[in-house]
């Protein structure tokens, strides 16, 4: 395991290992308006990221919510990094709809597939690990 640390820094020194969402990358994200509030929205990312998109350790789901601004955001980060794999932001447009911007870092599983999966969850109120086109 200290070897792989190890390499991984060594890797992110000269540059080639940089994992993640990044700003101004050219990361996959898809962005529409829900028909649901942005509670239901914000808990139903919550919990597909922890469902689906966690895996089996090593990543964790970071989520906040401020409902003075009736805004959040989800995040997939890498525990040991803390790179962000996959993103979501969501802000009210009035009671019943919610401007979502789902974002990953296009690098398997965290991909256009997991990107289809995630609008599906919210658009579908249901968790969605896999969205078949």
């Amino acid at each position: 395991m200290k070897s792989l640390i190890a390499s991984c820094g060594f890797a992110l020194a000269l540059g080639g290992c940089a994992v993640g969402i990044h700003p101004g990358d050219d990361s996959p994200s898809v962005s529409y308006t829900a028909t649901n509030s942005y509670q239901t929205v914000y808990l139903r990312v919550q919990n597909q990221a922890a469902e689906c998109l966690r895996g089996n350790g090593g990543f964790a789901v970071v989520a906040n919510v401020d409902p003075a601004t009736q805004a959040g955001e989800v995040l997939v980060k890498e525990d040991i990094t803390g790179a962000v794999m996959a993103r979501t932001v969501l802000k009210a447009v009035d009671d019943r709809h919610t401007q979502v911007t789902h974002t990953v870092s296009g690098h398997r599983p965290w991909d256009v597939n997991a990107l289809h999966a995630m609008r599906e969850s919210v658009l579908m109120d249901t968790s969605v690990c896999f969205a078949y086109k």
